[in-house]
């Protein structure tokens, strides 16, 4: 009781106040309002209220005005308070007002907002119309349309001359200025009428909101007639608020104002008879049906009423306030009695009752006295709704409960099922996978055709199992709204790639899998669910395909991006399709599964904002659509986005960490924040760290870093997927020289043979675990460093595996030329000591030397050849002076020249000839090794360079270009035409020999 008794106190106090006329500062007197000293920037508009000049039954314009007798007139009012000859003004007449105004800056634009001006009016400003509603003027051609509006002007002078031209001939309470006239400057008016219309608006959509919200409950329920009186009511409240205030109505429709009136008069009776009959409903047991009876019967004749001319319901305007009052006091009353016997949720419906009453008393007087609906706070019309609202709320929220508790258990059970099989084909996961691999196994090893029959099936059937766990378990989060979607930019070629990669090296059907989406097409989606998407229907393609293609297109369809793939399968009868994204659905054609596949497929889809629909022909073949947004991508966001979001990246590409005598990793990831958490993951295990965001990037890093010692792959990214990237590196790079670790987010076992068949060394999971990520890669570069020591003692072996024959050969030559040319023998000597000298030096092994050390062993080695055949070889060496003071790596060009010897001029008896050229270009060392022998075929060429290890005289050549890939612009190459020579080029990096 006491917030009842607080609540109608605060109401009724702020009704007063707010139906207090409201009084300005200035006033018009004897038909002059002074405003000289009253500036209208920066203030609110002036009320023009007060004594205006006022001529009868006349309407004359400024210059002609003081020619009538004219009488003062308190303004705002209707003019029947007029005494015109001691005789009260009728109700239908017409008038002229005038007012002059006196200002002080007549520079800037002023402004004028009209309300409410019985029936018709049109104003004048110095002689010049500036505004009207309706036709104020005598006769046929009279025009009602009391409308308010807004009018604009500039001053021409410092005395304003306002002409306010009435007329009524209609509207029996009679006509005249009923509500204040404003004057202000061009802003504060513009405010003034945003305001008017903003209240209007609000509480035209509260009302709206209700009655659609109210109104569509009942159709679709029906449980109470309440709930129809109730939205009956907000639509009576909205009709009531778009024909009063600014009247919107005439805004948003122009009609004539005799319907428009009518309209008026039902609203303001329906608001009333309508609250009736919903208070009646939820207060059945108090309400006095015969009373409520005759209230009824009342409002429907008003109604009747409203619909007949103007200048008859009219007359009927207080009455229809006071039967809207009586049914308001009414409901008051049985409220009372209903709180005195503790109703359910009674004090809701008496604080609406409070708002509606405040809202009924302002707009009464709105109609009758210089009063604005827009006086009331806009929070009136929530208050009430808001109100009746949780009353209604209240009632049904009971027999919500008891539904809720007889449903309760049917709930739980159903829950408990479903936790059953979620976690019931978790636990299969397990011994299925035991015996997918048990059996793999078993068909690697050798077994008859029988038996390699049987374990193949029990593969095939454990296969089948493990997807029906997956789609379960899928499943059961779908129907648990548990699946969480990472909706992001996806690379829809990368996903598409990557999925066809996977699904060929698992298909054994004669099927052609076609990837028409080109580069740099992106979609918004989940990338993994998007993987899953294609990997169901792609999969589903190829199951239903015995032999053919599969297409996969993509266009765009306006703001979409449709995905088709399409087989060349046995298709399905057209009455199938309605079905086919059913769950546990399957047609007579179904070739195994449960029937989940599609209708998890169709699910994930529509979670991300898409659609996908099938067509068919049979025996021809199936096309499955899917329509997802369009996506910009990653790279191309615009720029406006990037200040908003990210002003200061926390990373930049290619970002270096570079550490003395440390191993060198390059990471490579289109998500910077994967990338930030592998470096701060190794950046403290002493590595070196190129990490990159652009898969595009890594062999233009490759080519200016050529000693990384392993590189981290991610398989998404866009343009170019990780399977690409591997098989290109691959051509260059075998899997000792630069080990590949390629990360994924997938967990299929054949996004694991993809990668192993695409060059990776290893494959790793995402989320990824901290030791196991710094075990592998430990374990990786162990094996780069493994291989690399087997390269450094296979050069330092080169010399040091001195064939017995030549140390024979060289031996017995010493010893004949000692008997015949002592000097040739002692030279000889020389030149086979530096030849051993520097076979077996441990130099070998550095990384670089001199480079007149390395001439020294070739000359060594060729004049040992020259001794021995004195006329079969012509030997030559240039070397450009600038090049002459550098270092190159060990072995560069003794087995080269080794090599020209012993296989390409050794049948050469005589004219053979061997140069070795060495100038310096640019930051470049070039070698050139030239021979005129037997030279080499292309194809053994090739077949030297690309498996050479299979041949003994190809050691040489494989070893110098392997050596030659750890030095950022070396590279090798060989010319050769058969019977004519060989010449190999060499370009090195110039080095400068800071010994000497």
């Amino acid at each position: 009781m006491l917030t009842i008794l607080i609540s109608t106190l605060l109401i009724a106090g702020a009704t007063y106040f707010l139906t207090q006329p409201r009084s300005s500062a200035l006033q018009a007197v004897n038909g002059v309002m002074d405003l000289r000293h009253y500036t209208f920037s920066n203030n609110a508009p002036v009320q023009l209220d007060g004594e205006w000049a006022f001529i009868p039954n006349q309407l004359v314009d400024s210059s002609s005005f003081d020619t009538y007798q004219s009488y003062i007139v308190d303004v705002p009012s209707p003019w029947v308070k007029y005494t015109v000859d001691e005789k009260p003004l009728p109700a239908f007449a017409s008038g002229t007002y005038r007012l002059k105004i006196l200002i002080d800056d007549y520079e800037e634009i002023l402004g004028i907002k009209t309300n409410t001006i019985r029936m018709s009016n049109a104003l004048y400003i110095n002689g010049k119309r500036i505004g009207n509603s309706g036709e104020p003027v005598d006769g046929r051609s009279y025009v009602p349309h009391n409308t308010p509006y807004v009018a604009y002007f500039s001053p021409d002078t410092q005395e304003l001359d306002l002409i306010v031209h009435v007329a009524n001939f209609d509207y029996a309470p009679g006509g005249g200025i009923i509500s204040s006239i404003f004057l202000g400057d061009q802003s504060s008016i513009t405010k003034l009428r945003e305001g008017a219309l903003f209240y209007d608006l609000i509480t035209l959509a509260a009302f709206l909101t209700m009655f659609i919200y109210f109104f569509g409950s009942y159709l679709y329920s029906k449980l109470g007639i309440e709930q129809l009186y109730f939205a009956l009511f907000c639509f009576s409240s909205a009709l009531y608020t778009l024909t009063h205030g600014e009247k919107l109505l005439l805004t948003f429709i122009d009609m004539p104002y005799a319907p428009f009136q009518k309209i008026q008069m039902i609203s303001s009776v329906s608001v009333g008879l309508f609250i009736l009959l919903y208070f009646y409903r939820a207060l059945l047991p108090y309400m006095n049906r015969q009373i409520v009876k005759g209230l009824c019967i009342i409002g429907i004749l008003f109604i009747f009423i409203g619909m007949l001319p103007t200048a008859i319901n009219s007359q009927l305007q207080n009455i229809n306030s006071i039967y809207v009052f009586a049914n308001i006091v009414y409901i008051f009353y049985v409220q009372i009695i209903a709180i005195y016997r503790r109703a359910t949720g009674i004090m809701y419906l008496l604080l609406s009752s409070l708002a509606i009453l405040l809202y009924f008393i302002v707009a009464t007087l709105n109609t009758n006295i210089n009063l604005e609906l827009s006086a009331l706070p806009p929070l009136l019309p929530f208050i009430c709704l808001t109100m009746l609202s949780l009353y209604i709320s209240h009632r049904f929220a009971d027999s919500y409960l008891e539904k809720g508790k007889l449903t309760e258990a049917l709930l739980q059970v159903d829950q408990l099922k479903d936790e059953f099989l979620a976690k019931t084909s978790h636990e299969f996961r397990t011994p299925l996978h035991g015996i997918m691999g048990i059996s793999q196994s078993m068909l690697d090893k050798q077994s008859t055709s029988e038996q390699e029959e049987k374990i193949t099936l029990i593969f095939n059937i454990a296969n089948r199992l493990s997807y029906l766990v997956n789609d379960i378990l899928d499943f059961s989060k779908l129907k648990d709204n548990e699946l969480a979607l990472r909706i992001t930019s996806v690379d829809l070629f990368a996903v598409t790639h990557m999925t066809v990669e996977v699904l060929s090296y698992t298909v054994t059907k004669n099927i052609k899998i076609n990837n028409h989406i080109t580069r740099g097409t992106f979609v918004q989606a989940d990338e993994d669910r998007l993987r899953q998407i294609l990997y169901n229907l792609i999969h589903n393609a190829i199951k239903y395909t015995d032999e053919g293609q599969i297409e996969i297109t993509c266009y765009e369809d306006d703001a979409f991006l449709v995905i088709g793939i399409q087989d060349t399968g046995c298709g399905m009868p057209q009455e199938e399709l309605k079905n086919v994204f059913n769950a546990f659905q399957q047609s007579e054609h179904s070739i195994g599964g449960t029937g989940l596949g599609l209708y998890i497929t169709k699910e994930l889809v529509e979670r991300q904002g898409g659609q996908i629909a099938v067509t068919s022909v049979l025996k021809q073949g199936t096309t499955f659509s899917v329509k997802l947004l369009k996506a910009q991508a990653i790279n191309e966001v615009p720029s406006i986005m990037l200040k908003s979001t990210h002003q200061k990246p926390f990373l930049s590409f290619p970002y270096i960490v570079e550490k003395a005598n440390a191993k060198k990793i390059m990471i490579v990831d289109d998500d910077a924040v994967n990338l930030k958490v592998l470096i701060d993951i190794l950046e403290p295990e002493n590595y070196s760290i190129i990490a990159i965001n652009s898969g595009l990037q890594v062999f233009e890093q490759l080519e200016q870093h050529p000693n990384i010692d392993l590189l981290i792959l991610d398989i998404m990214m866009p343009n170019i997927s990780g399977y690409e990237i591997c098989q290109q590196v691959r051509q260059s790079y075998t899997a000792a020289e630069l080990p590949i670790l390629m990360l994924t987010t997938a967990i299929r076992p054949e996004d694991m043979v993809a990668a192993f068949q695409s060059g990776a060394n290893d494959f790793l999971h995402k989320p990824l675990d901290i030791i196991e990520l710094k075990t592998r890669v430990r374990n990786l570069i162990l094996l780069k460093d493994s291989a690399e020591a087997a390269i450094t003692m296979e050069t330092a072996f080169l010399q040091a595996q001195i064939k017995p024959h030549f140390v024979y050969n060289v031996l017995n030559s010493i010893l004949s030329l000692s008997y015949l040319d002592l000097e040739q023998a002692r030279a000889m000597i020389t030149n086979f000591a530096i030849f051993l000298r520097s076979s077996f030096s441990f130099e070998n092994t550095n990384s670089l030397v001199p480079l007149t050390k390395e001439l020294d062993l070739v000359q060594a080695y060729v004049n040992i050849h020259q001794t021995r055949f004195p006329s079969q070889l012509q030997f030559d060496i240039q070397v450009n002076e600038t090049a002459a003071n550098c270092v190159t790596p060990p072995l560069l060009l003794q087995p080269l020249v080794e090599n020209a010897l012993i296989h390409g001029l050794k049948t050469k008896k005589e004219g053979a000839k061997l140069s070795i050229v060495i100038e310096k270009q640019q930051q470049l060392i070039i070698f050139k090794i030239s021979d005129n022998g037997i030279g080499i075929e292309q194809k053994q060429l090739q077949q030297i360079l690309a498996d050479g290890m299979k041949h003994s005289q190809s050691v040489g050549l494989r070893n110098i270009a392997k050596r030659l890939k750890k030095y950022e612009r070396a590279s090798m190459t060989i010319n050769s035409i058969v019977n004519q020579g060989t010449t190999v080029e060499i370009q090195f990096p110039f080095h400068f020999n800071r010994k000497e």
